[in-house]
């Protein structure tokens, strides 16, 4: 369905120019924020949920649901865009790596063309067996009618732990580094009769960095999958904060890789989230377009629709906002962010 035009968020940043040209393997589209709502609560039972910690978010089908994941309980939730309201039950899987006070720790929630749904932990912590513990990525499906539950039978689980390692040493970054990493983005790439997984990290936060991956033949569950490195950008440090990815999403009619940052300054608060371009083939440079919401942090990007008409061309995007609710009592939200590539 087309996403009606959404109110202007009163505490929308102005709009920044995009800065540097794409690739020439990339589409020339210039697009420009068109709207922004106002971020709307998660709710549960009519009222505004603060339970949920939301680490990423799937769009399901036309657009209409979406999967959240939550990084605290583990589970999954299923959303209705319209309302906010939670659908369902939790949703979990026997197959999915066991929820423990360590992990899983998801930070990410991705989704693809033939109806598989990814889900990755930060692969963080102090310990190699930390980083262990949070460090699966997840490929799951499903099941068809009207109760949300997942296929058990569809899961298949991978331990990236080894690989992130192996990659970040080829980045020639120090053990202290690749100890202190988190990942806090997943996107699927798809094209070319090939499928690709891509790690954002938030950590380390020298650069904005995403590591990807071919499954287009995914080894059996268990089995490793071999990371290399698709881009490394300077976000820069406005006002001495310090930009840090927090998700991101393959758009294909955009030309490249949208990447939500944070940033973040010495007291720990937001001073913006900023929505950025990596066009295909760019390993070192991005387009950015602009920045939303002081002080909140984003936890989750997806693409809802992309629509094509007299105006031309939008991209309908869902991001979400954790407050952290553990400690403020703030529910979760969501905000429906419109780009427009004007006709000529």
């Amino acid at each position: 369905m087309r996403v009606p035009p959404s109110r202007p968020s009163r505490t929308l940043a102005l709009l920044l120019g995009i800065a540097g040209l794409f690739t020439a393997s990339a589409r020339a589209h210039h697009y420009r924020l068109e709207s922004a709502t106002s971020p709307t609560p998660f709710l549960r039972e009519n009222r505004p949920d603060t339970a949920i910690v939301p680490a990423g978010i799937a769009t399901i089908g036309g657009g209409e649901r979406v999967l959240v994941a939550d990084a605290r309980g583990g589970s999954l939730h299923m959303i209705d865009v319209a309302t906010g309201a939670i659908v369902g039950r939790p949703l979990t899987s026997p197959r999915f790596p066991e929820a423990t006070g360590t992990g899983p720790d998801w930070a990410g929630l991705a989704a693809d063309s033939k109806g598989n749904f990814y889900l990755v932990g930060s692969n963080s912590g102090p310990t190699d067996q930390e980083r262990a513990a949070r460090g699966a990525l997840v490929r799951f499906r499903l099941k068809g009618g009207e109760t949300p539950a997942i296929d058990d039978a569809s899961v298949a689980c991978w331990d990236l732990s080894r690989s992130i390692d192996e990659a970040l040493k080829g980045r020639k970054l120090d053990a202290s580094a690749i100890e202190g990493r988190r990942v806090e983005g997943l996107a699927i790439r798809e094209g070319g009769g090939r499928l690709q997984v891509v790690l954002g990290f938030r950590r380390p936060n020298d650069k904005i960095r995403a590591l990807v991956a071919d499954i287009t033949a995914p080894p059996s569950s268990g089995e490793t999958i071999t990371f290399r490195s698709l881009f490394e950008f300077d976000a820069g440090r406005p006002e001495g904060a310090v930009e840090q990815l927090v998700a991101m999403e393959h758009v294909p009619e955009m030309g490249g890789t949208v990447v939500l940052t944070s940033a973040i300054g010495d007291n720990g608060l937001s001073r913006g989230n900023t929505i950025w371009l990596v066009p295909t083939g760019e390993r070192r440079r991005a387009n950015r377009y602009a920045t939303l919401e002081p002080g909140s942090t984003a936890g989750g990007l997806s693409v809802l629709g992309v629509r094509s008409g007299g105006l031309g061309t939008t991209i309908h995007l869902l991001i979400t906002y954790d407050r952290k609710p553990g400690a403020t009592a703030a529910p979760g939200r969501f905000q429906k962010v419109t780009l427009l590539h004007p006709r000529n």
